[in-house]
């Protein structure tokens, strides 16, 4: 029998991206095989967003773009999951050629739809077992929803409330993921940092983070995206505490105005944030600190789009994601007026952007020179790439497989998005944060001068006090 087929379409957040990750785990359980190709799949599943009417439109034109094959091949399967998925009879009316819609996050829907279709699925592999290949760095889900009522988002209407998962769950998906291969996990939520809170006991990401830093085989873990609201003291200092955890930080501030800031329904105001910001870059000076921006919303004056931009200027962001003001129906600012002119909002989304690439090279230009620590996950263009604890992204290349493996690299050239850096020596394996192999890895000749952004030796507190958690067994 023919294997069967399956081709995945993704756009949106990291949640998305995570729950793409485990339809296709449960696809290829199932027999599937993935292709690039809708015209080949079987069954071929849009994961979608609109979180913006830019994804919308693309989630549409997507759509209306396999209309055609489905027309032509009657046999493939078409499945539509993701925020796009609200009323479904409406829907089902304006794509009456899709086979299923489902909810955001309903991997299992997708799987128990799969092993539903018509034909028998065979297992085609030489072994008869089912292995997923590993990723470095991969995506784990602590919490889906969201409990605040932001005034132009999507995501609550949607997803629903938040729902917390067990710890228990958290960890046997990491402790799978490790075995194997990934070196790397992220973890997600709406509001990441709001974990735990309709949970029995009330365990929060401090606990989640602490639990993870003892696993055997992972070297970093991050989270995102948080909420300047729910970041508590506690985490700050699980995140300056915990040498696995990479000091970076995603940290949406929206706007710059403390009315539009009300109107947004973001419950902080502009001091709250500047004051939650020292707080983290006192307990990690070297870190990175990214952020989201709403330009254009409504109501919003040329003054108060200018407080943006001074905020903008003053908190020196290592990345910023900026993006016009679009309605999106069935939150409470569908109803207002969108009293800034498209060629407005894009003036000011041009402004915001080309500030912040200039604060971008200003920060990243302090990199160079430096030796800096990258776990490389992937090949591009003939060069390899890898991350900095800070999320900066380095490409360097050498014949030898770095796949995977920790490379200490100098950097060597310097830009708003990247970095390029020297070969490195030779591969080699890092040991677990425990004791004095960790010691001895860092030796006593590693580079430890710190620069801005840079944390140097990750065993130590900001204030150069050996972690507790790093050196216990």
């Amino acid at each position: 029998m023919a294997q069967r087929r399956y081709h995945l379409w993704t756009i949106g957040c990291q949640m998305n991206r995570a729950d793409s990750y485990r339809v296709g785990e449960e696809l290829e359980k199932r027999g599937y095989a993935p292709t690039h190709r809708p015209e080949l799949a079987d069954i071929v599943v849009l994961n979608t967003c609109v979180v913006r009417q830019r994804a919308e439109d693309k989630v549409r034109g997507r759509l209306s773009s396999l209309s055609s094959l489905k027309r032509t091949n009657r046999h493939v399967a078409l499945v539509v999951m993701g925020c796009f998925v609200d009323d479904v009879e409406a829907l089902q009316a304006s794509y009456p050629y899709v086979d299923a819609f489902l909810k955001p996050s309903d991997v299992a829907g997708v799987a128990d739809f799969a092993e539903n279709l018509n034909s028998p699925v065979a297992l085609q592999t030489s072994s008869g077992d089912f292995a997923t290949p590993s990723r470095v760095a991969d995506l784990v889900p602590i919490s889906y929803g969201c409990d605040h009522r932001c005034t132009y988002c999507i995501v609550a209407p949607r997803r629903g409330r938040q729902r917390s998962r067990p710890l228990s769950e958290i960890m046997d998906d990491a402790e799978s993921l490790v075995r194997r291969g990934t070196r790397q996990i992220t973890l997600l939520g709406q509001n990441v940092d709001a974990y735990g809170s309709d949970l029995e006991g009330q365990p929060d990401l401090a606990d989640v983070l602490s639990a993870l830093h003892d696993l055997d085989g992972l070297w970093r873990i991050r989270f995102l995206t948080s909420h300047p609201r729910d970041m508590s003291q506690r985490i700050i200092d699980a995140v300056a505490g915990l040498p696995k955890v990479c000091e970076c930080w995603e940290l949406a501030v929206q706007a710059g105005d403390d009315a539009i800031l009300r109107r947004m329904g973001r419950g902080y105001t502009v001091d709250h944030f500047r004051e939650l910001v020292a707080r983290i870059r006192q307990a990690t000076p070297h870190c990175a600190i990214n952020t989201d921006i709403i330009v254009g919303f409504p109501g919003e004056t040329r003054k108060q789009f200018e407080n943006t931009l001074r905020l903008v200027r003053q908190m020196r962001f290592d990345v910023a994601h900026v993006a016009a003001y679009s309605p999106r129906p069935g939150t409470p600012a569908a109803g207002w007026i969108d009293d800034v002119t498209p060629e407005e909002k894009e003036y000011r989304r041009a402004l915001v952007e080309q500030v912040q690439k200039e604060i971008a090279t200003e920060i990243n230009a302090t990199q160079l020179g430096e030796l800096v620590e990258i776990l490389v996950d992937g090949h591009q263009r003939g060069r390899w790439r890898g991350r900095t604890r800070t999320n900066k992204l380095v490409f360097f290349e050498s014949k030898d497989d770095w796949l995977g493996k920790m490379a200490r690299v100098r950097i060597t050239w310097t830009g708003p998005w990247s970095m390029i850096a020297d070969r490195p020596a030779i591969p080699h394996p890092v040991p677990s944060l425990r004791g004095e192999c960790y010691r001895i890895w860092l030796g006593a000749g590693a580079h430890r001068r710190r620069s801005r952004h840079s944390r140097g030796d990750a065993s130590l507190h900001p204030q150069g006090q050996p972690s507790k958690r790093a050196f216990t067994s």
